[in-house]
């Protein structure tokens, strides 16, 4: 997962580079994608089928009954709120800031290293998980995450102490998402993983269109700052309400709840 905040980063430095020419974005972008198109072609493998023909098939309807009702809400509900902060902050972040008195350029390098932050989180948040528990790391991910989304509602003048809470807002906040996505492969057995994950991550991009959305809302009403990180904050914590609600362990199949 820190692919995707490299290319975030990466697009922030080029559209630092190209100002005031953003159109250069879209071009730069459109051919990356363009020559990466035939190495993906030949690169890629396909997936072999590894369900056998007689194998039985998992309803959809098993993720809403005991044992999975509990995880499966939680870690939606959940997810729903990671990526409403994930996409909110990615969308409109240099917007919020430049409402906040900052210039353009400044807002943008905070882009920049917020992405920076985001993958030293991931890689931080992996070994955490592994060694601390993915439960237990979830919850701390998005509660600091809440605290430093906070601070960032606070004009400051100082640019290195304003990056250093932009780079540890990123470090929590993005990585508290994909925490998420290892606790459903921890929670849920092989027959039911893939499903309980592709739904996790369905329901989680209504958040996604929803942070957006809501977020530049508040910038259109002159609120960007600093009720933009209230909001924020406040959806750190809901997740981290949801979380709790959800086992730390996987189910055992043959008992009636978990």
């Amino acid at each position: 997962m820190t692919g995707y905040h490299v290319g975030a980063a990466v697009a922030s430095l080029v559209a630092i580079a190209v100002l005031p020419h953003w159109q250069w974005l879209f071009w730069v972008g459109g051919a990356i994608g363009i020559v990466l198109l035939p190495i993906m072609w030949k690169a890629l493998p396909e997936s072999k089928p590894t369900r056998t023909a007689d194998a039985p098939t998992v309803p959809l309807s098993s993720l809403l009954r005991r044992p999975y009702l509990r995880p499966s809400l939680g870690l939606w509900l959940g997810s729903f709120m990671g990526l409403l902060l994930v996409y909110g902050l990615l969308t409109w972040l240099p917007q919020i800031m430049r409402a906040a008195g900052y210039s353009l350029g400044s807002s943008l390098v905070m882009l920049f290293i917020m992405n920076v932050g985001a993958v030293v989180g991931l890689l931080l948040a992996g070994w955490v998980g592994d060694t601390k528990g993915i439960k237990p790391s979830i919850l701390v991910w998005f509660a600091v995450g809440a605290v430093f989304l906070a601070l960032l509602s606070v004009r400051m003048t100082n640019p290195l102490l304003l990056n250093s809470v932009v780079f540890v807002a990123g470090v929590f906040v993005f990585s508290a998402q994909v925490l998420i996505y290892a606790l459903v492969s921890h929670l849920f057995h092989a027959d039911v993983r893939a499903t309980a994950l592709g739904l996790t991550s369905g329901v989680g991009r209504l958040g996604a269109i929803l942070g957006p959305l809501v977020t530049g809302g508040l910038v259109q009403a002159g609120l960007g700052h600093p009720w933009g990180f209230y909001v924020f904050a406040l959806v750190a914590l809901l997740a981290l309400g949801a979380i709790a609600i959800v086992p730390a362990h996987p189910p055992t199949l043959d008992q009636p709840d978990a």
